[in-house]
């Protein structure tokens, strides 16, 4: 490989230890072709803007925290070709006529709702005005069911001890959920606890768990885990996905799909 100039080679181990998660100093001399020297000076500048994490005999990816929720309306225009493709595949592979399902509030799960068209004899419940949105244009040909609880304006959910107590009195074929951020060591965690609650309750009353979360969210740590890796049954995300990550959570025991 010939040298390249410190900035973009510099743009490019980052982009290998996103990839991989983390790397060591001698693989990123081959990598590169350049000494062990300059990549230690590579690294140190690295993590001095925040970009890499040093560790014992290389670098690892900084993860990432996402402490404060976004507006539901911001959400809903950010990546939408990827939550596009997302829902779109969840809806072809994962729905049947007749189904039950569970869809919560977020933008990703609100985007599978216009290929629920081509099924018949659905019930779809949820907690989110959003979704409930997007459902209303398909009634009376899907069944639509809201929770009740106190509404949150930031998401535009249903959220508290009501909303908990309706979705463990029912049952659901699927449920479809999302969340801030996903890591193999941490899990799947989101960032308000209320709705982490209505979540917990949706998965533990559905006989599949699907959660679709697009390739920003790897890497991302909140504030609390959703639900255990082991009681995912389905994941849905796009090809910029760390490999390492998806192979991680394959071994896991989760079911990966990477469309």
């Amino acid at each position: 490989m010939s040298k390249l100039p410190a900035e973009l080679r510099r743009d490019q181990i980052v982009n290998l230890i996103e990839e991989r998660t983390s790397a060591t100093a001698e693989e990123l001399c081959k990598a590169f072709g350049v000494s062990l020297m300059t990549i230690w000076r590579d690294l140190a500048a690295l993590e001095e803007d925040g970009r890499v994490r040093r560790v014992r005999g290389g670098a690892a990816r900084v993860e990432r925290r996402a402490d404060a929720e976004p507006l539901y309306d911001s959400k809903r225009v950010l990546n939408l070709a990827l939550k596009e493709r997302i829902a779109r595949y969840a809806a072809e592979h994962f729905v049947r006529n007749g189904d039950i399902l569970f869809m919560e509030a977020g933008t990703t799960v609100a985007a599978m709702v216009k290929y629920l068209a081509a099924y018949q004899h659905l019930t779809v419940i949820g907690n989110g005005l959003g979704t409930m949105n997007e459902l209303a244009r398909l009634t009376p040909a899907i069944n639509v069911y809201c929770c009740g609880g106190m509404l949150r304006p930031v998401a535009y959910t249903f959220v508290g001890p009501q909303a908990e107590e309706y979705f463990r009195h029912l049952h659901a074929t699927s449920c479809f959920l999302s969340a801030t951020g996903i890591t193999p060591s941490e899990g799947i965690t989101d960032v308000n606890p209320l709705e982490i609650q209505v979540k917990r309750a949706m998965a533990a009353s559905a006989s599949r768990v699907i959660f679709l979360m697009d390739s920003t969210k790897f890497g991302m740590r909140s504030l609390q885990r959703v639900i255990p890796l082991e009681e995912v049954d389905v994941l849905i995300t796009d090809d910029a996905a760390p490999t390492a990550d998806v192979q991680a959570l394959r071994e896991m025991g989760v079911d990966v799909h990477v469309v």
